[in-house]
């Protein structure tokens, strides 16, 4: 059986990553760098992606597209798909990789399926570089079962939850929202640890009485300076979810709201938990009213590029 023909768009951190190991098993994965920036080439090049001269080219080529991006341009990315979708093979699968909100997940897969294409929604768990070690995959849709086999052997844990687009997506954004709740609650108590004099001590403490927690925070919190904006974003979709399920959050707005004002200061450079509070506790965050509305604005936008 031939292997399928990949297409992700756009080969950003996460869409790179899935593209290497895709690679290691001799599939040909392609995509179009019209209007994408520099580093977005870069990226592509390094990792053995085919690039096609336009959109047009890719979704006529390609058995398989995956839709890789910042949650914010997933229905860009969508739409500039759905008006070339007639160029698509017959049996040509959209993936919606993204960290959208399950109602968003929904129309996508009534838009898609309304023009032949079949449409699977996915959502990984993990950072990029683990995927393959601990990465974890998350399908849904009535065509879900069709898209697994392509990952299994690829990323570490491949689960199929059900033929209702909107399940990956929901099972993301509740994870999501779980270790950055931890993220953001620790990091409160520590810069009020720090104000005590008692951030090395409460840093060990917590190492040693809560390490799971610990592991968690060590391996997430220091990638903030990368990913904050996107970050705040994912936690603004799931605050929309709740409130469009009947409730009104108290907890996720404001772990959004600490996200907001993260993704406003300065990039921190440290890889060490303390010593990254410390930075951050110079910045003044949680000491002064919040970032004025523009500038959270051009934080959590910056990046929002399909190729980031």
């Amino acid at each position: 059986m031939t292997p399928p023909t990949v297409a992700i768009l756009y080969p950003g951190e996460m869409g790179t990553a899935l593209a290497t190991l895709l690679r290691t098993r001799d599939i040909r994965v392609v995509t179009t760098l019209d209007q994408r920036s520099r580093d977005t080439a870069d990226r592509a090049r390094a990792a053995g992606i085919e690039i096609l001269p336009n959109l047009d080219t890719v979704i006529a080529t390609a058995n398989v597209v995956l839709s890789v991006v910042p949650p914010g341009a997933a229905a860009d990315v969508a739409r500039d798909y759905t008006a070339l979708a007639h160029l698509a093979p017959p049996t040509a699968i959209y993936a919606d990789v993204n960290s959208v909100r399950p109602d968003l997940a929904r129309e996508l897969a009534d838009t898609l399926d309304s023009l032949g294409v079949r449409f699977v929604d996915a959502a990984i768990n993990g950072l990029a570089k683990n995927l393959a070690t601990t990465g974890t995959l998350y399908l849904s849709g009535q065509h879900a079962a069709d898209l697994a086999p392509l990952f299994t052997g690829v990323v570490k844990n491949v689960h199929v939850l059900g033929d209702q687009p909107g399940q990956a997506s929901a099972m993301k954004m509740l994870l999501g929202g779980l270790s950055k709740g931890v993220c953001a609650l620790f990091t409160e108590l520590a810069l009020l640890a720090e104000r005590q004099n008692a951030l090395p001590d409460f840093a060990q403490a917590a190492a040693a009485v809560y390490p799971g927690i610990w592991t968690l925070v060590q391996r997430m919190l220091p990638t903030y300076a990368q990913h904050a904006p996107r970050r705040a974003t994912e936690m603004g979709e799931l605050e929309q979810t709740a409130r469009s399920a009947g409730l009104e959050p108290c907890l996720i707005a404001a772990i959004r709201q600490l996200h907001e004002q993260l993704a406003a200061t300065p990039p921190t450079a440290h890889d060490d938990v303390v010593p990254l509070i410390r930075q951050l506790a110079e910045t003044g965050l949680l000491t002064a009213a919040p970032a004025p509305a523009e500038m959270i604005h051009s934080a959590l936008t910056e990046g929002t590029n399909h190729g980031q």
